[in-house]
């Protein structure tokens, strides 16, 4: 039985558990309303407890007032549901709120009028709707709907002008010749013109010829899209990796944020740069002091979700009351970097407001770019750049670069008084060959699908690491107000494009606050040992052990640090390198006793069967807490010195714990036919 196997058992991993009968009945109250992103998560969610939570989010999400103690919207939705329940479930096997009318009644709330056409003996039971539509969701003013009773028997389904028509409403056997289109429309407008006119199209005052009109459709389509346009998902679309971060008095109190995240390089070495922009900021008073407390957590897996870095950090914020004031208007960003190893990565980040006890969440995918291939970062877009002191100029910090220091707002908003700024960089162009290209931006309106213009940019070499930094200043004065997107591009001698990147951005009509007040920590100069630490913690994660080693060795020459030492020693027990995992691991337990460094000694002894001395540690990790695969370790110790007396208690005590072991459970039964001999 190898030590790898034993070591690796655990606790299997966490499935989706069944729902319990109040959940799927909520999930059915709120089904016109909730979006997929919301179903999709509430469903993989484990336990109970977790639903529960995630319905307190839910409806939080939706809380027109969230500072008062009702919810306004929960409890007219659940009065709308009653009503439905109560009179549109007649003569059905479902609740009212499952049928049709339900669906509509629900998400749409009461119709401006509605009226009932049940005893007419031509056509078939039927209602009339007249709703009104929030156009900003894309419906118009007013509108109808239909819903009628095919055959007389069962629920009153929704009528669709455009593939059913008026002769699907009318009732065959009593209305000779009135069986087509037109002779169907003539036979309702008998009854009342107002219906045989939204028999064709549910947009009032639209006179189709001949068939139905897309119309209908088009509103049909629209209403059952308003929970992804109307309700933010946010939280949901993060739920599953912040549940287990956020203590339970914060979990009713979610906020949303603008975020930008972008990969430029230092030296060569790739790095993250993110801002993140919360919607609120709220401080707390203590004396002549405003304050207030964070904690932001980074976590980065690679494609697979395994984890490659993790990081928590405390920022404590202290202002004074003028600080305050001449700032409260603006939006607040928190701005940082951090070196990544290449290849595709998730980011997550969770910021806390320990004073407020709330807190925002996002995520992000991308892919980080290797040496050797050429191309271009993506585009920042910056309000304004200043030059850094001299005696800091060698430091790392968010969005700057060569003696430069860039303003940027997270949500890319510029007013017509301002100047764009662009700044990339360019990466890796000899491998593509030819002379350096020439760069332009061209501003393209997408309201308007036209070019407002397009202004050439300058480059330099960068002062290190061969990268070409591009950049430039375009005036707004000008421009028209709208949605716009920065097309940067690489240009040939002939003026073809070699390389393009994208980024939007939104030019404001009105003055308003548009660029941050930043908090952004100042970090040593790269390379450093700082950076090593965190770029051998990835690749120990990713399981290159030959570069975590590096990478720490690196560190370790510029600063000795017990942390990075002990990831040295892991990384040469994965390397194989037993004897020179215990060079580094056993010192640093004598100076330091701790119970990762005396797990990876007994790994290492246990590797070269040197199982006394093995257990001397795992007996001293014991002592002091049970793991798992401790258990095993200790217990495949005990077996190869011909003790399967104290191996089996140990293994007992594992699979207790952890029943789902199949290796421990076949190295039991070796142990128990041992012992018995």
């Amino acid at each position: 039985m190898g030590v790898a196997l034993l070591v690796a058992a655990g606790h299997p991993a966490q499935k989706a558990g069944a729902l319990l009968p109040e959940h799927k009945l909520w999930l059915e109250d709120v089904g016109p309303i909730i979006t997929r992103v919301e179903r999709d998560v509430f469903l993989k969610l484990a336990t109970p407890q977790e639903r529960e939570t995630f319905i307190r989010f839910f409806w939080r999400s939706r809380d027109p007032s969230p500072d008062t103690a009702e919810n306004e919207f929960r409890k007219e939705y659940y009065e709308r549901i009653r009503f439905a329940d109560t009179y549109f479930g007649i003569g059905s096997h479902k609740r009212g709120s499952q049928t049709d009318r339900g669906y509509f009644y629900v998400l749409l709330g009461p119709p401006r009028e509605r009226h009932q056409f049940t005893t007419q003996s031509q056509i078939w039971p039927l209602e009339l709707w007249l709703c009104q539509g929030e156009e900003q969701f894309g419906l118009p003013g007013y509108f109808y709907l239909i819903f009628f009773q095919p055959q007389g028997i069962g629920d009153f389904r929704l009528y669709a002008p455009g593939p059913q028509g008026p002769e699907a409403l009318v009732i065959p056997s009593l209305s000779s010749g009135s069986t087509d289109r037109s002779g169907a429309h003539k036979t309702i407008k008998q009854i009342n013109g107002e219906l045989a006119n939204a028999s064709l199209s549910y947009l009032p005052g639209e006179s189709p010829l001949g068939s139905a009109s897309f119309s209908s459709d088009m509103i049909i389509a629209s209403i059952r899209r308003i929970p992804e346009k109307k309700f933010a998902d946010g939280y949901a679309r993060n739920y599953l990796s912040f549940k287990d971060h956020v203590e339970t008095e914060y979990l009713d109190s979610y906020f949303d944020s603008a975020h930008q995240i972008k990969i430029f390089r230092e030296g060569g070495q790739p790095f993250l740069h993110w801002t993140i922009e919360p919607e609120r900021m709220s401080f707390g008073s203590q004396g002549r002091s405003v304050y207030a407390s964070f904690e932001l957590v980074l976590r980065l897996e690679d494609e697979r979700g395994a984890a490659l870095f993790e990081r928590t950090e405390e920022i404590p914020l202290r202002l004074t009351p003028e600080q305050y004031k001449a700032n409260e208007r603006r939006r607040f960003a928190f701005q940082d970097l951090l070196p990544v190893i290449p290849g595709p990565v998730r980011i997550f980040f969770l910021l806390k407001n320990k004073t407020a006890r709330d807190f925002t969440s996002f995520e992000a995918r991308l892919t980080v770019p290797g040496e050797g291939r050429p191309g271009l970062s993506a585009p920042l877009l910056y309000h304004a750049r200043t030059a850094v002191p001299e005696a800091r100029r060698d430091n790392t910090k968010a969005f700057v670069f060569d003696g430069y220091e860039y303003l940027v707002g997270a949500r890319n908003e510029f007013l017509t008084a301002e100047t764009l700024g662009v700044f990339l960089q360019a990466w890796d162009l000899a491998a593509a060959g030819g002379a350096r290209p020439s760069f332009a931006v061209d501003l393209v309106s997408l309201d308007e699908g036209r070019s407002a213009g397009v202004f050439p940019l300058s480059a330099a070499d960068a002062s290190r690491g061969g990268t070409v930094v591009v950049t430039g200043e375009v005036p707004l004065a000008g421009v028209k107000p709208g949605y716009y997107r920065a097309e940067v591009s690489a240009l040939d001698a002939d003026g073809r494009k070699i390389f393009t990147e994208k980024e939007n951005f939104i030019l404001l009509g009105q003055p308003a606050p548009v660029a941050p007040w930043v908090y952004a920590r100042l970090h040593g100069p790269f390379p450093g040992p700082e950076h090593f630490k965190i770029l051998g913690a990835q690749h120990f994660l990713a399981g290159d052990h030959g570069r975590a080693r590096a990478a720490f060795e690196r560190s370790l020459q510029a600063r000795d640090d017990p942390d990075t030492r002990l990831m040295l020693a892991k990384s040469l027990f994965g390397l194989g390198l037993l004897e020179e995992s215990l060079a580094q691991a056993v010192p640093l337990y004598e100076r330091l006793p701790g119970r990762e460094t005396a797990k990876v000694i007994a790994l290492a002894y246990a590797g070269l069967k040197e199982w006394e001395s093995a257990l001397v540690y795992l007996e001293k990790t014991m002592a002091e807490a049970t793991e798992v695969p401790v258990l095993n370790l200790a217990a495949e110790c005990h077996l190869a010195l011909g003790r399967p007396d104290l191996a089996l208690p140990l293994l007992q005590r594992s699979l207790a714990l952890v029943p789902d072991q199949p290796a421990v459970k076949e190295l039991e039964e070796k142990a128990r036919k041992r012992r018995d001999i």
